[in-house]
């Protein structure tokens, strides 16, 4: 049986290995995971090198997220689920990129018959922006959500969703061609990052503010659409690609009272209550299995060249994520 494990933190290319041991049998409570699809997001990346908010103890199995079928049930575990498809939750107490996993029963949820790549990228971001949207600020119809890198898996999510409720969005990009493409995608506004961003933004939106922004970059980008939001409006920092967040002037504290605030999935994870993870699980899933939620996919790779796909997601493929995949 066929893994990959993280020996030291650092470079992934020379920190991890693809080991080969004997099928792992699976204890009571606990099921066993025949492993089809499996996502490399930045945050594994980021865990591999050491840089991550989750730093497991070293040797460790490594990927967060995936995809698979139950094909064996240790004794108390649930015998329904014997040969269903199941999403793996991402605790980072055991890793996706394997043929086969051992799991608490506790941590599969099961999912409706659809595409294994898509279900194999569900656990991570289709969750982050489903909360994001709907769990940290007050958003109603009509509204406008501002987001930052609109390009990233999150932010094509965040549009897809945010559609779906009602919600307009206004996306920042860095790049032209990167702004028809989430034109095609439904965003309503779609803006490249330029040295008058902020009077960009004040002419797309008129009169109108925004009530939530949503920023994974730091660093100033955000400012501007920070600027624009409405009286105790919301900003939500849930990443650092380019830099530590900038945060909000005075005068968006005390005169427009702008709420600022950061999210971390993990802290979802370990702190909702086992119902509410199955129950948002299994409506994200619903909509990837009727096919109005879905990431596009730039590449595959068998488990064996996982340099190579680390190489790739690392150089942050523009089509869309790299995955594992497993016969």
């Amino acid at each position: 049986m066929k893994h990959l494990v993280l020996t030291r933190f650092g470079d992934p290319a020379e920190s991890v290995h693809l080991a080969d041991d004997p099928e792992p049998t699976p204890g009571p409570g606990e099921v066993l995971v025949r492993v089809e699809a499996a996502a490399i997001n930045p945050s594994d990346l980021l865990l591999m090198q050491g840089k991550y908010l989750a730093r497991p103890p070293l040797p460790a199995p490594v990927g967060a997220e995936g995809v698979g079928v139950v094909e064996r049930a240790g004794s108390d575990a649930d015998r329904g689920l014997l040969g269903k498809r199941v999403i793996v939750l991402p605790t980072y107490e055991y890793g996706t990129w394997a043929q086969k996993i051992v799991v608490p029963a506790h941590n599969v949820v099961e999912v409706p018959d659809a595409d294994p790549l898509q279900l194999g990228m569900l656990s991570i971001n289709p969750v982050t922006a489903h909360l994001l949207l709907d769990g940290v600020a007050e958003v109603g119809v009509g509204d406008w959500v501002g987001q930052t890198a609109a390009n990233s898996a999150v932010g094509r999510l965040v549009i897809a969703l945010a559609r779906q409720r009602g919600y307009k969005t206004l996306n920042v990009v860095r790049r032209t061609d990167a702004a028809e493409d989430l034109r095609q995608a439904g965003g309503d506004t779609v803006l490249v990052s330029g040295p008058d961003l902020a009077g960009d933004v004040t002419r797309e939106l008129g009169d109108e503010k925004l009530a939530l922004v949503l920023d994974p970059l730091g660093g100033p980008t955000a400012s501007a659409l920070i600027a624009a939001l409405k009286f105790r409006g919301t900003a939500v920092v849930y990443g650092s690609l380019i830099g530590a967040p900038s945060g909000v002037s005075p005068a968006d504290l005390y005169a427009r009272e702008v709420r600022y605030t950061g999210f971390w999935l993990g802290n979802w994870y370990s702190t909702a209550p086992r119902r509410e993870i199955r129950s948002t699980l299994a409506y994200l899933a619903r909509l990837v299995a009727d096919g109005a939620l879905s990431v596009p996919v730039e590449a595959t790779y068998p488990l064996a060249d996982y340099r190579k796909a680390f190489d790739h997601a690392d150089a942050g493929g523009r089509g869309g994520k790299v995955l594992f995949t497993f016969d």
